[in-house]
Formats: C-alpha cells, structure tokens, sequence
C-alpha cells in the first residue's frame, strides 16, 4: 500500500505544475490560491465517539497536526452500539471512524461490517500495544480494530478494617469473617440483572480455567474450574454469609462504587473511577481509607475483567487511510498519556501504564503492569448478550439456593450450545 504521505506529496507536486500552468494561461493567483483551499476543506472524516472534552481536544490536535479535519459526532454510551448497528444495518457509510469494545469489535466483524486493518498495523504498535488488547480486537486472526483504551477491574478494600488485602478467595472468605460490624458487608459483586456472568468469569480464571473455547467456538465454563470458581461464589453467599444483600442487585459496577464509598461494603472488584470516588470530599465516607490490590487469585495468582475501548473503521467509509492516520494518532504514546491524565482511563501502551507522572497521579496504576499480565478481557463471540444473559439467569439461581452449581452450568451450558446450533 502507497504510503499516504508520499501519495499526498505526489499530488501536491501536481497540484503545483496544474497552478503554475493555469496562471501561464492567464489564471489569476488567487484563483490558483481558492482551488488550493478547496482541496485542503475536502480532507475530513467523520468521527462517532463519546461527548467528553477530551476527546474533541484531541480532534483539534489531529487537524493541527495532519491537515485532516474531523467532523465529530457524540452520542451516550449506552446508545452507542445502537446507533452504530443501525447504521451498518442501513448501509450507510457516514462514519470513518467508530468506537468499539471487545465484543462489539467481533459481532461488527463476523457481519462484515468493519474494515480488516492488518495492513496498516506498523511493527512499534505491534511492540507497544498490549497483546491481550490487540487479541482483543481481532477476529478470526484478522485484526479489525486498534486497542485505545482498557477499564480494567481492580480490587478495592477498606484499609481500616484489614491491615493486608487477601491474596487468594480462601484469604478472602477468612479476611471477611473478621470483620465485625452490623452496618458493614465483608465483600460485594455485580450479581443483578444480567451481570452474574463477569464475576463468575473471574472466579473461573483464577481457577486456571476460561469462558470459552474460541478455537472450537463452544463453551467451555462447564468444567471442573467452573464448577470450582460457582461453588466459591455460591459459598460466600449461603454458607459463609459474606455477600452483601445488595450484591443481586447491583447491575452495573457505578452503583456499587457508590455504596463502596458510604463505607458500608469492606472489598469488592471495581471499574477504574472507584479509588477517585472514595476520595471525593463532597460525596464520600472513606476518604484516604480505600486500597488497592491485586484481585485475589487461586490456581491463578490474579485474574480480572474489563473492557478495551478501541477505534475500527466502517467497510464503507471512503476515506480509510485518513481515518487509519487519525487511528495512528489518537494511540499513539504521547496521545495515550494525554488521554489518561486527562479522564484517566487506562493506556493500552504497556509502556504508558509504567509513566511517573500517571503512577503519581493515579495510586492505583502501580498495580496495573502485574494485573495486565494476567486474563482480563470480555467475552467476545457473535451471539455474546444472549449466551451472557443465559449464563447469568442460570448463576443467580445458583447462588440464590434455587439450583445447585452443577446444574446451572449443565442448564446453561445445553441452552447456550442449543442457542449456536452445537451439541455437546
């Protein structure tokens, strides 16, 4: 593929002898000079992304530095995948540029909607990027998005009521039956609605097992670290009481953050904005009491959970290489930083993570190298909310008392199989 700049200063070669030849003819300078601009106001692209200040900040940087201008479109997260699935299904080609996640990365590309973007992946992003995030945005070996971002969970705990975190769940269990207060719960996890799934997935992995088996495209959570990572969860709820009532309500990890903060849970597995929320004078309890650690582990020392945010390119869009260059730019390491300091989400640039003066302003960033290290990417497969909500309907019932562990993986595994069309 012809190098885009090269290409450009080919044309603006051209572009010159076409100006020098039209004012031989009798053109005028500032005509040649209005075709010029004309030329310059066509390089856009169109951006779909989040309505954050950042984010258009660093759009001006982009056109500053390219030439390339950006017509950015915001939308709230929770309307995004929508938005976008929309107009793929529409056949639109309007955006250059859109965001997505692990398992939208891979539903948007079995249906063909995303441009495949190895042929533009350079050696140094392959030499920067964490591996487990670019893994995470390809899909069946093909690499359909750049990794910007990760939300990765890490573990939380009160440093008033333990004087160590736990470093396994066995600790943990034992950790929490110490701590002796009526308006505290030991522990909390994102049991509601249908989110019983990512928890379990951590439990799984610190096992040594994993969610699924994407070489085979099965199910792979019924097995003996399944049954295992279930019964721990199920235990902390009913036998070894534990689990915060809340827990099967919680259906996202905000609202958990936000009970954390009242000082009425010890510990739970938590998104990045936990440790800023517990230190906001205006609305917490726990300021200056909150720690961080590594999530507990098993056969596994750590594993955890979390989503990578990344950037694709529509099929459709016309404009690929201008949107690969904007792609280039915004995850670059200079870029990353910029982003983290700025709305502290977490660099994809292994080496970004280890920056002093990240590590400085964010104490929990300390951590991040070692827990990187470990699984923690989301589930990804084409049919990913329905076999996730299925699990989940099928782990609360165990961990409620209403089925045993064995039976809500057996339950879950048929219907999943059923769901794409395998047999066990």
């Amino acid at each position: 593929m012809e190098n885009k700049h090269f290409k450009w200063l080919k044309l603006g070669v051209v572009g010159a002898l076409s100006a020098s030849m039209l004012a031989g003819c009798g053109a005028s300078a500032d005509q040649a000079g209005t075709a010029g601009k004309a030329g310059q106001e066509n390089k856009e692209i169109t951006v779909l992304y989040l309505d954050e200040p950042f984010w258009k900040q660093q759009n001006e940087e982009f056109t500053k530095a390219t030439g390339i201008k950006v017509k950015y479109e915001t939308v709230p997260f929770m309307q995004l995948h929508d938005k976008v699935f929309v107009s793929f299904t529409a056949g639109n080609s309007e955006y250059d540029v859109i965001h997505v996640r692990d398992d939208w990365a891979t539903e948007f590309a079995s249906k063909g909607f995303l441009e495949p973007l190895d042929s533009y992946v350079t050696d140094d992003m392959k030499k920067r990027l964490n591996p487990q995030t670019m893994e995470a945005m390809s899909y069946k070996g093909k690499q359909y998005a750049i990794p910007r971002y990760v939300w990765l969970w890490q573990f939380y705990y009160n440093k008033t009521l333990m004087q160590n975190p736990p470093k396994t769940w066995d600790e943990l269990i034992t950790v929490a039956k110490q701590i002796k207060s009526d308006k505290v719960s030991p522990y909390a996890e994102s049991w509601g609605g249908i989110l019983s799934y990512s928890s379990f997935i951590v439990h799984l992995r610190a096992n040594g097992g994993e969610f699924w088996d994407y070489q085979n495209d099965r199910p792979s959570f019924n097995s003996p670290e399944g049954l295992a990572a279930l019964q721990t969860m199920v235990d902390m709820n009913l036998k070894h009481n534990i689990m915060s009532p809340q827990s099967k309500e919680f259906t996202s990890s905000g609202a958990m953050a936000e009970v954390l903060t009242q000082g009425t849970i010890a510990m739970n597995m938590n998104t990045p904005q936990t440790l800023a929320m517990s230190n906001d004078k205006e609305k917490s309890k726990v300021v200056g009491e909150m720690g961080v650690a590594l999530i507990p582990g098993g056969k596994l020392k750590t594993a955890s959970y979390g989503e990578t945010g990344g950037l694709a390119i529509p099929a459709s869009s016309k404009k690929k290489e201008w949107a690969m260059e904007y792609i280039k730019f915004v995850t670059s390491a200079d870029q990353q930083k910029k982003m983290s300091l700025a709305n502290g989400k977490i660099p994809s640039d292994d080496a970004v993570v280890k920056d002093a003066e990240l590590q400085e302003k964010y104490p929990n960033y300390a951590l991040l190298p070692e827990q990187m290290q470990y699984p923690f990417g989301l589930f990804r497969h084409e049919q990913a909310t329905k076999i996730t909500d299925e699990l989940s309907r099928n782990l609360l019932a165990a961990l409620l008392g209403k089925t045993t562990p064995e039976q809500a993986l057996n339950d879950a595994e048929q219907k999943i199989l059923a769901m794409i069309g395998k047999s066990k």
